[in-house]
């Protein structure tokens, strides 16, 4: 009997772990993009992304593409329709100037995140210094983080000139 036991709880262990280990969701190998950061795990932030590296972020899993460049500001090509046809889906909140990083666009940013919910996503303006800016007046804005912890929380995800216009913002010095 106590041999029974000892198999059974063997290949009830053998079940968990196999269990575990096919619902275990595979880390995003993201594609080589110079000058990208990874802050988050199923979050890349960098600068304007070629064609190639929209490419080479559809074959990763990347499902989305969140565009905080201006309308009008870059049109090599049309972002949009690449990511499109890649079968990722394209979002935009377009910040022109340090005005346009209000309420209204900070609020649609998190919505945007909350429709990605975990799927890998690949953020990007110019550099990167705009989604920082979005991530850290989200976090004060809508998640409640203290002034100084949004702006860690910006930095993580980008921030760098605009750290002045943020911290203006969220009124700390």
């Amino acid at each position: 009997m106590i041999e029974f036991r000892h198999r059974l709880i063997a290949v009830l262990t053998l079940a968990l772990l196999v269990g575990a280990c096919a619902t275990t969701p595979e880390p995003t190998r993201w594609p080589d993009i110079t000058g990208s950061m990874t802050p988050e795990p199923n979050r890349m932030v960098s600068g304007q992304p070629t064609p190639a590296e929209l490419v080479a972020a559809e074959r990763a899993g990347v499902q989305h593409v969140v565009n905080a460049r201006d309308i009008g500001e870059f049109d090599a090509w049309d972002e949009g329709e690449l990511v499109d046809s890649l079968a990722m889906t394209y979002h935009r909140v377009p910040i022109g100037s340090t005005d346009d990083l209000d309420r209204d666009a900070v609020e649609a940013f998190d919505r945007i995140l909350a429709e990605i919910g975990d799927d890998p996503a690949l953020l990007h303006c110019k550099s990167g210094n705009r989604i920082g800016a979005l991530y850290a007046l989200r976090a004060a804005w809508i998640e409640g983080e203290g002034p100084e912890r949004a702006i860690e929380i910006g930095k993580a995800h980008g921030l760098t000139s605009l750290e002045s216009a943020v911290r203006e913002k969220l009124d700390i010095p």
